[in-house]
C-alpha cells in the first residue's frame, strides 16, 4: 500500500473504534500516520504504540472537525505532507424522533458527517489526482442503503457519503485516485454503545472494528464499496433488492422502535 499510494495515510476519528483499527493497520503496513480528533492528548498513546510496534512516523492533530475552522487547521496542520490515503472516519449519531433534537444538533451532524468528509475529499483528491495516484477510503453505514426510521438524519448523511463515495470511485479512477465506500453495520465501538441501541433485539450481529478496517482496506483499488460481514450484506440485498422500500419503511420502524424502546 505504500509503494502504491505513497507514505502519509490522514485517518480522522482515530482515537477509538473502526478509526483506530484503521489507523493501526495502516501503520502495520509501513504508513506513517497522521491522526486526528478532537484533543491531541487522546492520541498520544496511540502515536507511542504505532510508533514502537512499526518504526513508522506519528503525528497527532487535535482539531474539532465538526467545524469548517476545524477542517481548515487540519489542512493547514499537513500542508507540508503528500497525504496518500485519506480516511475521514469521525462522525457522530443521532437517534429518536427527528423532531425532538434541536436543530443545531442536526446543524453539527451534517458538518461532521457530511461537509467534513466532502471537504477533505476535495483537498486531498484534487492533490492526488494532480500526483496521479492515491486513495480515500470513506465511511457511510448500513443505515445508508435503507429506509431509517428514528434514525433518519443519520441515515440520510450517510447515503450522501454512499452516493458520493461512490460516484468518485467511477470519476477519479481517470486519475489514478482510488475510492472505496466503507459501510458497517453494528460494530463494537463507544458511539455505537452511546446509541442506546439493542442491536440483537434487531437480529443484527455486532462485529469487531478490526475485521471491518480490514474489509474497508481490502477494497481499495478493488471495488466501490466494502459492506463487512455476512449478514449485513443480505440486509442489505434485502432491503435495496427484494422488499420494497415503502415495506422496508415500515419494518424498520418497528424493529427501531424495539430496539431504541420507543412506545407506539
Amino acid at each position: 500500500m505504500k509503494a502504491r499510494y505513497g507514505q502519509w495515510a490522514l485517518v480522522t476519528g482515530a482515537t477509538s473504534g473502526i478509526g483506530r483499527a484503521l489507523a493501526r493497520q495502516l501503520a502495520s503496513q509501513g504508513l506513517s500516520i497522521v491522526a486526528v480528533a478532537r484533543t491531541a492528548t487522546a492520541l498520544e498513546a496511540l502515536a507511542a504504540e504505532l510508533a514502537a510496534a512499526h518504526s513508522v512516523e506519528v503525528r497527532v492533530l487535535g482539531v474539532d472537525i465538526s467545524t469548517r475552522e476545524g477542517i481548515a487547521r487540519l489542512v493547514e496542520g499537513v500542508s507540508d505532507l503528500e497525504i496518500g490515503v485519506l480516511v475521514p472516519c469521525a462522525a457522530i449519531e443521532s437517534s429518536g424522533y427527528f423532531v425532538d433534537a434541536p436543530a443545531e444538533t442536526h446543524g453539527r451532524l451534517l458538518e461532521m458527517d457530511c461537509y467534513g468528509p466532502m471537504a477533505l475529499a476535495h483537498h486531498f483528491g484534487g492533490a492526488m489526482a494532480q500526483r496521479g495516484r492515491g486513495a480515500i477510503l470513506l465511511v457511510s453505514s448500513l443505515s445508508g442503503w435503507m429506509v431509517q426510521p428514528y434514525m433518519a438524519h443519520y441515515g440520510a448523511a450517510k447515503a450522501y457519503i454512499l452516493a458520493l463515495g461512490e460516484a468518485l470511485h467511477y470519476e477519479m479512477a481517470d486519475k489514478g485516485v482510488h475510492v472505496s465506500v466503507l459501510s458497517p453495520g453494528p460494530t463494537d465501538t463507544p458511539m455505537a454503545a452511546n446509541t442506546g441501541i439493542d442491536f440483537a433485539s434487531m437480529g443484527m450481529a455486532v462485529m469487531q472494528p478490526e475485521a471491518v478496517a480490514r474489509a474497508g482496506l481490502a477494497a481499495l483499488g478493488r471495488r466501490a464499496h466494502a459492506i463487512p460481514g455476512l449478514r449485513n450484506k443480505v440486509m442489505v440485498w434485502m432491503m435495496t433488492r427484494l422488499v420494497p422500500r415503502w415495506a422496508a419503511g415500515r419494518m424498520f420502524r418497528w424493529m427501531m422502535s424495539r430496539a431504541l424502546g420507543i412506545a407506539r
